[in-house]
C-alpha cells in the first residue's frame, strides 16, 4: 500500500452523506485467515531501537518486537515477562528479578540477565545519549554516569580504597562545569600500539568484524568480569569498547592489548559518593540519610587511578538468571519500571556491529513474540510468528501488517474499505467523530468507541528564547480550554492543571473520599490504589484575560526589544486535532494578546528532532503515561536535563521538592511533595496544560484479543480474527 493509493473521506465525513446505513462503519469484509491482522498505525516509527525510540507510534510494535523483564498485560499493567519473578527490599530501594531460562534471541541464543544489564548500561551511557534515560532516574549513580562525572578507583589512591565509587568535581584544577562543551580529559580513553581486532567475547581475532588502526583511539565502556559485566570466557580481561569511525562500532578486546592511555597523567579531583548510593549497600534508612547529608572531603587522584565502568550504578549480576537493580531512595514504582523501553534488552552483537542502523530487517535479532521481516519506511512494517519466543501459546498471530500513516483521514479511508482490522488509538480525524457518534441511527458505530486515557496534551515553551515568566504565564493565561471539547468532539477534558486523570465530577463516592474532594470540585484525579491513594493535581492558570494582558504589559517591560514580534507555534501534520487545536490558540491570543502567531507545520520525524534541538518557539506535545504515578510518569520529565525536557526549563526548588520526595516512604507524604513540585512548574509555566486525552477506536467486530485499556497499550501479538464473530456476538 503505497501513498499514492490513499484518498480520504473528508466530505463524506464533513457533510454526514454517503455513510454506511449499518452497525459498523464502512466494509466488514470476511475473514480469510484468523491469524493474520492488518494495523493502521499513527504514522513512521521513530525508531525500533527501544534504547532511542519513546512515542506512542513505535511503542505498540518495539513491545512486539522486544521482550521485557515485565510486560503490559490485557488491563495495561504489568506483569510478569521476561522475570517470572521478583523479590523487592523492604526499603523499596531494591529488586530481585529472576528470569526464565527459556529466555532466547530470535537468533537461537539465550537471553540472560547480562543482556538486561548490558541494555540498562547502554541507556545511560554518554555514548548512548537515549531519549529514555529518564526512565532510569532512580538508579544508583544514573546521572553521574549519564554526564561522565562517575568513576571507581581501579587502585588505592588519594587514602581511598581500589573499587571506591567517586563522583569527579574537578579536573587540572578546572572546576567540571567550568568545561562548559568541551569535555576533559577522559580516563577511559585508550590506544593500542598494534591493530585492534573488534569481535565477539572470546572470539579469535580471526573473526574480527572491524580492525582499528594502530593508535587510533577507542573508549572503554566495560571490562569482563566485573559485578555488572560478562565473566571472562578465559583467564584474560577483555575490554568492550567504543571506536568512533564512521557511524561507530564496538567490539571485544583482550584489554592486555590496549597499551596506550593517553590521558593518564591529568590531575582530577573526586569526591566519594554518599553511602546510599554504593551498590549493594544495605543499612537503615535513617543512617543512610544521615550519612548522606555529612560533607565528604574532595581527595586529588589521577586518571590512571580511575574508570568509569557499570560498576558504578545498581546493577549487580548474580548469575545468567538473577539481575539485582537498586535505587538510591525508596522507589514504589521500581519493579513496574520493568516493563519500560529503557529495560527491554537488545542484541549486544547486533547493536555492536551497527550501532545506528541494527534494526534494519537483515540485521535485526528481537526477543519478543514477533520478529520483523520487511520494513518500508513510510509505508509499512511486516511482522511474522517468533520461533523463539518465551511462550509460544500467547502468539496468536502469524503475520501482522503494520501501515505507517499519518495522515488520519488515509487511515481512517483505508478502515472504511476494509483494508485495516483496526485503527492506532486516536488515529481517526476530527471531523469524523461526529458522524462516527451518531451514523448508526443516531447512535455510534459499533466498531467506534471512545474510552478514557491516561495522557495529557499541552504545548512546551522554549525558555532559551522566551525565558520572561511572564510572557509564559500570559500566553497560559490567555487561553480558555472549556471550549476545546466542542469542537474536537471527542469528548476530550480541557483543564490548566496537568497530571491527567478523571473527571472529578464522574469519580465514584468511595474515590471522592479517597481524592478528599467533593463532585463540585472542578478538574480531574488520579485514583492511584482504590481506597487507599489518590492524587488531585494542583489547579493550573486557568483562562483569565484582565491577568493575561496584565502579564503581558510586565512581559513587554522587562523584555523591551526582546519581545517577540509574533510566536511561531509549531505542529506536526497529519493530526486533524492538532491544526484545529493550533488554530484556536492562534485565535485566542491574536484576540486577547494581540499577538500575531505563524503556525508551522512538520513532518513528524522533523518536527521531533526540530523540538528536542529547541529550534522553536511554542510547539504541541503530549504525553502518555504508562503507570498511575504522577511522580515517575509525568512530573520528573520535567527536571533540570532530563532528556524529555523540550522547554529547556530548570528551576532548582523544583527538583529540591522532587529530590526530598525521593527520600519519602510515607505514599500521601511523598505525594504532597509531588504536587509542591507540580505548582512550581504550572506557575513557571514552562508548558501550557490544554486537556487530557480519551482514546477514540477503530476496531472491526471480527478482531478479538485487542481489548481497551486506559493505558493504550494494545498487545498486538494476542490479537487474532474471529471466522465465526457473527455467531458470537
Amino acid at each position: 500500500m503505497t501513498r499514492r493509493h490513499l484518498t480520504t473521506l473528508a466530505a463524506l465525513a464533513a457533510v454526514g452523506c454517503g455513510l454506511p446505513d449499518s452497525e459498523y462503519f464502512g466494509k466488514v469484509p470476511a475473514v480469510d485467515d484468523p491469524h493474520t491482522l492488518t494495523w493502521c498505525n499513527s504514522g513512521e516509527p521513530d525508531s525500533l531501537d527501544p534504547a532511542e525510540g519513546q512515542s506512542t507510534t513505535v511503542t505498540p510494535i518495539m513491545y512486539a518486537l522486544f521482550d521485557g523483564l515485565l510486560v503490559f498485560g490485557d488491563d495495561g499493567l504489568p506483569v510478569a515477562g521476561l522475570a517470572s519473578r521478583w523479590d523487592v527490599a523492604p526499603d523499596q530501594r531494591r529488586v530481585t528479578f529472576h528470569l526464565r531460562p527459556e529466555a532466547r534471541w530470535s537468533d537461537g541464543r539465550p537471553l540472560t540477565a547480562y543482556d538486561v544489564a548490558y541494555q540498562l548500561v547502554r541507556v545511560l551511557h554518554p555514548l548512548t545519549a537515549s531519549v529514555n534515560a529518564d526512565s532510569l532516574d532512580w538508579l544508583k549513580n544514573n546521572l553521574a554516569y549519564l554526564e561522565n562525572r562517575a568513576r571507581v578507583l581501579v587502585r588505592d589512591a588519594g587514602g581511598l580504597p581500589a573499587g571506591t565509587i567517586v563522583e569527579v568535581t574537578a579536573v587540572d584544577g578546572k572546576p567540571l562545569a567550568d568545561w562548559g562543551d568541551t569535555a576533559p580529559p577522559d580516563p577511559n580513553q585508550r590506544t593500542a600500539s598494534r591493530a585492534l581486532a573488534l569481535r565477539d567475547l572470546g572470539a579469535d581475532a580471526t573473526a574480527a568484524y572491524a580492525t582499528v588502526p594502530p593508535r587510533a583511539a577507542v573508549t572503554i565502556v566495560e571490562l569482563s568480569g566485573r559485578p555488572a559485566t560478562l565473566p571472562s570466557p578465559d583467564a584474560r580481561t577483555w575490554a568492550y569498547v567504543h571506536w568512533d569511525h564512521g557511524l561507530g562500532v564496538y567490539g571485544w578486546v583482550p584489554a592486555d592489548e590496549l597499551d596506550g592511555a593517553p590521558t593518564a597523567d591529568h590531575r582530577v579531583r573526586v569526591v566519594p559518593v554518599a553511602a546510599k548510593h554504593v551498590p549493594g549497600k544495605d543499612g537503615a534508612w535513617a543512617d543512610l540519610q544521615a550519612d548522606a547529608a555529612r560533607p565528604r572531603a574532595e581527595v586529588e587522584v589521577t586518571n590512571a587511578d580511575l574508570l568509569m565502568l557499570p560498576e558504578v550504578l545498581g546493577i549487580r549480576v548474580v548469575d545468567a538468571q538473577t539481575l539485582v537493580v537498586e535505587a538510591s531512595d525508596p522507589t514504589p514504582s521500581i519493579v513496574a519500571t520493568g516493563a519500560s523501553r529503557a529495560m527491554r534488552p537488545t542484541p549486544r552483537a547486533a547493536v555492536s556491529r551497527h550501532p545506528r542502523t541494527w534494526t534494519a530487517p537483515a540485521t535485526i535479532v528481537t526477543s519478543g513474540p514477533m520478529r520483523l521481516a520487511e520494513h518500508a519506511p513510510r509505508d509499512h512494517l511486516t511482522l511474522v510468528r517468533s520461533a523463539t519466543y518465551r511462550d509460544p501459546a500467547e502468539v496468536k498471530l502469524d503475520r501482522l501488517t503494520v501501515l505507517s500513516i499519518d495522515e488520519q483521514a488515509a487511515s481512517a479511508n483505508l478502515y472504511f474499505t476494509g483494508v485495516c482490522d483496526a485503527v492506532a488509538a486516536n488515529n481517526i480525524p476530527q471531523s469524523y467523530l461526529a458522524a462516527l457518534s451518531t451514523g448508526n441511527h443516531g447512535k455510534p458505530y459499533r466498531d467506534y468507541t471512545v474510552a478514557p486515557y491516561l495522557g495529557t496534551y499541552f504545548a512546551v515553551v522554549n525558555t532559551k528564547r522566551f525565558d520572561n515568566v511572564h510572557l509564559r504565564r500570559a500566553l497560559t493565561l490567555a487561553l480558555d480550554r472549556s471550549r476545546i471539547a466542542g469542537f474536537l468532539r471527542g469528548g476530550e477534558i480541557g483543564v490548566a492543571s496537568y497530571t491527567p486523570g478523571t473527571p472529578i465530577a464522574d469519580l465514584t463516592d468511595e474515590d471522592l473520599r479517597t481524592c478528599g474532594v467533593t463532585r463540585t470540585t472542578p478538574g480531574v484525579a488520579l485514583v492511584i490504589e482504590r481506597g487507599k491513594l489518590c492524587y488531585v493535581p494542583p489547579p493550573g492558570l486557568e483562562f483569565d484575560p484582565d491577568r493575561a494582558r496584565a502579564e503581558l504589559a510586565q512581559a513587554k517591560a522587562e523584555m523591551g526589544d526582546r519581545f517577540p514580534k509574533e510566536i511561531v507555534y509549531k505542529f506536526n501534520i497529519g493530526f486533524e486535532a492538532h491544526k484545529l487545536v493550533s488554530e484556536y490558540i492562534q485565535a485566542q491570543w491574536q484576540d486577547v494578546l494581540h499577538i500575531g502567531v505563524r503556525l508551522e507545520q512538520q513532518e513528524w520525524q522533523v518536527f521531533l528532532n526540530d523540538t528536542r534541538q529547541l529550534e522553536y518557539q511554542v510547539a504541541r506535545l503530549g504525553w502518555i503515561g504508562s503507570a498511575a504515578d504522577p511522580e515517575v510518569e509525568f512530573v520528573r520529565i520535567w527536571r533540570c536535563g532530563s532528556p524529555n525536557n523540550r522547554p529547556a526549563w530548570c528551576n532548582p526548588a523544583f527538583d529540591a521538592l522532587l529530590d526530598e520526595a525521593a527520600q519519602m516512604t510515607d505514599p500521601a507524604a511523598r505525594l504532597a511533595k509531588v504536587r509542591a513540585a507540580e505548582a512550581i512548574l504550572v506557575e513557571e509555566a514552562p508548558i501550557i496544560p490544554m486537556f487530557v486525552y480519551t482514546q477514540k477506536n477503530l476496531q472491526r467486530p471480527y478482531v478479538r484479543g485487542l481489548p481497551e485499556n486506559l493505558f493504550a497499550q494494545p498487545s498486538l501479538w494476542r490479537a487474532w480474527r474471529d471466522p465465526d464473530w457473527r455467531q458470537r456476538r
